[in-house]
């Protein structure tokens, strides 16, 4: 058959639907199984000789690839084929992927038990990141960095990594999860996509942790212009300064802020001071727009048992910023992974405390959850 031949499809339309509606309810972990080595056994292996066959068949159709691919998990152990298979001058699928996410962490380890490495053999995104250019992805939205140690990085290698990030790409959704970084300025470099809508925080840690009384900031003024959600969720007491701070550097156009801390966090009034300060819109003109604020106290696997925490909340600074005139536009707060025995208690412990601020601005909402994805990860499209 000539190479330039028109190759058509022998399934009927019907099935040709079918096949494809069903790949698009199969789980990510399925489809990904051909990065995989799915000859091995794993029970997605007809998704994976499906996603072969798109790849090698001109007879597949642009909407069966974006179902095949349109989400990509690249791990350790798959990595090296991954980059491989991109750079293959035949491939076909890059325009399909809208979902990215690259992770650094090994089944034996996690990003903590890895801070006391002094080489970083055994780890692949700082190697490999200075020189992956997001652009490839033409219709990329969402890039989530898991375990990566931006600190073993170069000087020359991280500014490499920053042109690409800050250049034309259509990433419109940024999460980093348990990462290392050399100091506080280099995050804040790394979240300069211009076209970010949502940033997500999780679980950060500093080679360097700035001292309480240093103010530098970095050369970027605000995050990016369109930023409109950003979710920051801290596990350590040592972070919640300069984590704060990263709320002051946002742009005007901020409508949702996730806070996520330990409960027995907010009882260090040391830090907790500072924490409320970075809350201060009147020290902040540009969070004027927000609309929702989502306080979520937990601990890494529970909810909030014990409704003695709430009480150690300081609610009176909360609710005497809240009620500045500058929250005249804020619609609703909400407090996450309260446990389910504890949700009337809780509600009414808040309300109570909150009475300032409720009656200053009587279109404030407050709620109480216990299921967190259920209310933020929707709400800031993840």
């Amino acid at each position: 058959m000539s190479s330039t031949t028109t190759i058509q499809s022998s399934f009927p339309t019907e099935l040709v639907e079918e096949i494809l509606d069903h790949v698009d309810r199969l789980p990510v972990k399925d489809i990904q199984s051909l990065l995989s080595h799915s000859s091995a056994g794993f029970k997605g292996g007809r998704v994976a000789t499906l996603a072969s066959c798109s790849l090698v068949s001109r007879a597949w159709l642009p909407r069966s690839r974006f179902h095949l691919f349109k989400s990509i998990n690249v791990t350790p152990e798959n990595y090296a084929s991954f980059f491989a298979l991109i750079a293959t001058p035949g491939c076909t699928f890059l325009h399909s992927v809208h979902e990215l996410f690259l992770s650094d962490e090994y089944r034996d380890g996690t990003i903590y038990s890895g801070c006391t490495d002094p080489e970083g053999d055994d780890y692949w995104l700082h190697k490999v990141l200075p020189d992956l250019a997001f652009s490839m992805f033409a219709n990329i939205e969402r890039l989530m960095i898991h375990a990566a140690r931006f600190d073993y990085m170069s000087e020359e290698g991280f500014a490499q990594m920053l042109i690409h990030l800050s250049g034309p790409t259509t990433i419109t959704h940024l999460a980093l999860r348990y990462y290392v970084f050399p100091t506080q300025n280099h995050l804040i470099q790394a979240l300069s996509v211009k076209s970010l809508e949502s940033v997500y925080l999780m679980c950060p840690t500093l080679r360097i942790i700035p001292e309480r009384e240093d103010l530098t900031r970095s050369p970027i003024p605000a995050l990016s212009p369109s930023l409109s959600s950003l979710m920051i969720n801290i596990d350590s007491a040592m972070n919640i300064v300069w984590m704060a701070r990263l709320i002051s550097i946002t742009g005007a156009s901020l409508k949702h802020l996730s806070i996520a801390l330990w409960a027995r966090m907010v009882t260090w009034d040391k830090c907790m001071d500072e924490f409320y300060d970075a809350l201060n819109f009147d020290c902040h003109p540009n969070l004027e727009t927000i609309a929702q604020i989502i306080l979520t106290l937990s601990d890494t696997r529970s909810g909030l048992e014990d409704p003695e925490d709430l009480d150690s909340v300081d609610w009176a600074s909360i609710s005497e910023v809240l009620s500045e005139k500058n929250y005249s536009d804020l619609e609703s707060i909400s407090v996450l992974r309260v446990d389910y025995h504890l949700l009337d208690k809780a509600m009414r412990i808040i309300a109570n405390r909150m009475k300032g601020s409720l009656v200053k601005n009587p279109s404030l909402g407050v709620e109480v959850w216990y299921h967190r994805e259920a209310v933020t990860f929707p709400l800031f499209g993840w």
